[in-house]
């Protein structure tokens, strides 16, 4: 039996359109990244474990890739953007002051578990705001979501932002062990509505906090949200919450976004890193966040640098999924041309083929072997995304050939440096 070599389990190969599809939305957000005034960074898939460790408030060991270097030094492959990022800036940034916009895209690795049914390689593409502590900044942050999104053609989505320090703060007042609030954030994480309730009954709080958690699964959708939020409180680090957020919504009716803005004060992230706004972007045709961001202005003083910071990550897989349900056309041409001759034209074939390259036109050059058909070249050409054929049958007799709809022309030699 022949020995089959596949991919591990959650990673696979993309190619032929499907890759085509996902370079085409990386150039479009890319672009859209740099309208807003973001220049490039790229950091490396391996870092050192210290980078991601438990203090940071990353991904959880046991969900990491964890190998060692030939020093015996722990490495890990990346498992999230943001606290990389945060390195660097604070090695090469060190001096600056003034706003750092920063975008990126490549690679994470989550070892997650099979039953989750997750990739543990995936694309993610992102942005971080280093530098600017105000809501005038959060607002960018959203606004370039929205624009990502409608930029990668989708219309029918929705952001929902919340802020971690309404249910930190209520915590706070409440005196809350870090179990208890660990286990009430897994309800909460999980939407488990009546977990939470059952769990908040226990604790046996004064009357005006018990209401107040009991609320927090119910305080999500439009800005009346905010609200209700602030009448169930008088913390005064609950209300500042609520204050950024209006602030925030004001903002981005400036940008024409608050339309796709929803508020969830239950929101919470697995991240713990993250200070005060945090968001998930979603739509239908994917049970997963698209988006992912917030604001972590702790973060980068872990690794030596005193900054706050706000980003977001898009995953680009669960993107494309989304369009292909919704049937979203993303426009990929099968453009590319074949150059099709007997091996005793292969000189002029070449030559012919490097002037229409000179000319900014794709094209390959195949040789017409001995026991093929030309039936046998049109169906590979449209396996492998060819638009036309250039047959060179002859050094006189020349044929375009439209692969799509099978029409065939008769055309001179000189005439094909036209056809490409």
């Amino acid at each position: 039996m022949k020995h089959l070599i596949h991919t591990p389990e959650g990673f696979r190969d993309i190619f032929g359109r499907e890759c085509d599809k996902k370079r085409y939305i990386e150039r479009k957000i890319e672009k859209k990244f740099r309208s807003f005034g973001y220049q490039s960074i790229e950091t490396p898939s391996l870092e050192f474990f210290e980078a991601f460790s438990r203090e940071v408030g990353t991904t959880p060991a046991n969900e990491m890739y964890r190998l060692f270097d030939r020093d015996g030094n722990m490495l890990v492959l990346r498992p999230d953007f943001t606290p990389s990022v945060a390195r660097a800036v604070s090695m090469y940034f060190t001096e600056e002051n003034g706003p750092l916009r920063l975008c990126y895209s490549g690679s994470v690795f989550q070892n997650n578990s099979h039953y989750q049914g997750r990739l543990h390689e995936s694309t993610q593409m992102g942005v971080e705001l280093i530098g600017e502590d105000s809501p005038e900044a959060d607002a960018e942050i959203i606004a370039l979501v929205v624009e990502s999104m409608r930029e990668a053609g989708l219309e029918n989505f929705q952001i929902s932002l919340g802020h971690v320090d309404y249910f930190q703060s209520l915590a706070d007042e409440a005196g809350l062990d870090e179990e208890t609030q660990a286990e009430l954030r897994g309800l909460l994480l999980t939407q488990n509505r009546f977990g939470a309730e059952e769990r908040i009954a226990k604790l046996r709080l004064r009357s005006d906090l018990q209401d107040a958690f009991e609320a927090i699964p119910e305080l999500f959708g439009d800005a009346s949200v905010l609200v209700r939020a602030r009448s169930l409180t008088r913390n005064r680090r609950a209300l500042e919450a609520c204050s950024r957020l209006e602030k925030i919504y004001e903002t981005l009716a400036a940008y024409g976004c608050e339309k796709y803005v929803t508020f969830d004060m239950g929101m919470l992230s697995v991240y713990r890193y993250y200070t005060g706004i945090i968001f998930q972007a979603f739509t239908y045709g994917t049970g997963d966040a698209l988006v992912k961001g917030g604001r972590y202005d702790t973060l980068l003083e872990r690794y030596g640098k005193k900054s706050p910071a706000i980003g977001f990550t898009t995953e680009i897989d669960s993107l494309l999924t989304a369009l292909d349900r919704q049937g979203i056309d993303i426009p990929i041409r099968d453009v590319k041309t074949m150059i099709l001759y007997p091996a005793r034209m292969e000189a002029q074939c070449v030559r012919y083929a490097a002037r229409q390259r000179a000319r900014g036109l794709d094209c390959a050059c195949v040789r017409f072997e001995a026991g093929r058909v030309l039936d046998d070249y049109r169906a590979y050409g449209a396996r492998n995304q060819f638009g036309g054929i250039i047959y060179f049958k002859s050094e006189t007799e020349v044929y375009a050939i439209n692969i799509g709809t099978g029409e065939v022309q008769r055309i001179g030699a000189d005439e094909g440096e036209g056809r490409l």
